[in-house]
């Protein structure tokens, strides 16, 4: 017996419920738009909360601020609920505000929903089907914005991505994130101060009393433990940021290297290993690391922290000198000083780099349209960038600014009824002005 299939209609539709993907769907929703957004797992958040990915990365200079609106909101919320600590959060409140802002804004939200084909004709998407409920329903839209982290909707549009290195596809280390309790922070500063070449440069021993307590080294213990084959020869140290919470922190340490993050089969074997590898982390820094000695596992994230998969060719794709050099462009739509950031996979060196703390780069408005479609935007991990510039602009701030935007962009062409490339750029900035003006 067939089942009709049931037609759902949206003005603008938004795949992929991460902090992109929530920053497009409340601006849309705000504007007056009729949003649906999509999301594969039973909540919001994506790498924020899947992945337990925390702090928020260097979004300020030295006088700007340079992602505001829902990005500053959202924090807003974590720091009523007391889940924040600096620029530390923990996922469940994350999860909180983001439902938050999405019911304020009226949007309608599908969780535990896949994504299974896409209709598209010559220029224009037409449909997605989608399994929801047991069901497969097909969801027609004037507007469509892909923020699913892997460029899903494009890649099943059969529009062009770029995957990983230009040269040989490869993408960047994927990392397990996982949280500790019982952790006795003075103990740990202080081998800062006693040993400092055992630590990164940038290591702050000496925070605020109210401070994030962020720690990465311990270069000698993590060699001599791989030594004794107590640690896998991928983790050359450890990584850790403090969190609200007596002895809280979250660990940005487990590096699972030649694998691909779009195969399913991949990404099995990789949170086999990751899982593995956190066990390994946990026993070393009990046993060997002081101020560790009553520590504990509390919990791993639900999946692993993927930082590039497939992205979006756009009308441009932004390269990394125009990161380096801190260029800027009229039709700009985001802004960003956080420099080149590569983990580099088996054989490949690690790139680390920071702008001058006054310099920042625009991100142009035509990283966020597919080239070969006309009503198809790309926000977040899904925009068009090179391998190398993409490793700056990944980043959560930066990805709730280009998702807010894209948001703001097919709520505007809704308003005119008009397509993407019409709505006129000033019309578009006007909506975004906290994101693009110092």
């Amino acid at each position: 017996m067939h089942h009709k299939l049931n037609i759902i209609k949206k003005d603008i539709v938004v795949l992929g419920g991460g902090i992109a993907g929530l920053a497009a769907a409340v601006k849309a929703g705000r504007m007056g738009a009729r949003v649906l957004l999509i999301e594969r797992y039973p909540f919001i958040g994506g790498m924020a909360t899947a992945g337990m990915v925390s702090p928020f990365m260097r979004y300020k200079t030295d006088e700007y601020v340079l992602v505001r609106g829902i990005f500053e909101e959202l924090q807003s919320v974590m720091n009523e609920q007391q889940g924040m600590l600096e620029n530390g959060f923990r996922a469940d409140v994350f999860r909180f505000a983001a439902r938050t802002l999405l019911e304020q804004a009226g949007v309608e939200v599908w969780t535990q929903a896949e994504l299974t084909g896409v209709k598209r004709h010559s220029r224009k998407i037409e449909s997605l089907e989608v399994l929801h409920g047991n069901y497969l329903k097909q969801v027609q839209a004037n507007y469509f914005i892909d923020t699913s982290g892997d460029a899903q909707l494009a890649h099943l549009a059969q529009l062009p991505t770029l995957q990983g290195r230009e040269d040989t596809a490869v993408s960047q280390t994927m990392t397990l994130f996982f949280r500790m309790g019982g952790i006795d922070f003075q103990p740990i500063q202080e081998q800062v101060l006693n040993d400092p070449d055992n630590f990164f440069a940038w290591v702050n021993p000496q925070p605020d009393a109210t401070g994030i307590v962020s720690i990465a080294g311990f270069f000698k213990e993590a060699k001599i433990a791989q030594e004794q084959k107590r640690l896998d020869e991928t983790i050359d140290y450890i990584f850790f940021n403090s969190l609200p919470g007596k002895g809280e922190a979250s660990f940005n340490t487990t590096a699972v290297n030649e694998f691909s993050s779009i195969r399913s089969e991949d990404l099995t074997q990789a949170e086999f290993l990751a899982n593995h590898q956190v066990h390994q982390v946990v026993d070393m820094l009990k046993k060997d690391i002081q101020g560790f000695e009553n520590a504990y596992l509390i919990e791993t994230a639900t999946q692993i922290g993927v930082r590039e998969s497939r992205r979006i060719v756009g009308d441009v794709v932004l390269q990394a000198v125009s990161i380096r050099s801190g260029e800027k462009f009229a039709d700009k739509i985001a802004r960003g000083c956080y420099g080149v950031d590569i983990h580099g996979n088996t054989g490949e060196d690690d790139i680390m780099e920071e702008l001058a703390e006054d310099t920042w780069y625009d991100v142009p408005r035509g990283t966020l349209i597919a080239r070969d479609a006309d009503n198809l935007l790309a926000a977040g991990r899904c925009l068009s960038a090179s391998f190398e510039a993409h490793g700056a602009l990944r980043i959560m701030p930066t990805s709730t600014a280009t998702g807010e935007a894209c948001g703001a962009w097919a709520a505007l062409a809704q308003k005119q009824s008009s397509t993407l490339r019409d709505v006129k750029i000033e019309s578009l900035q006007a909506q975004i002005t906290h994101n693009i003006e110092a």
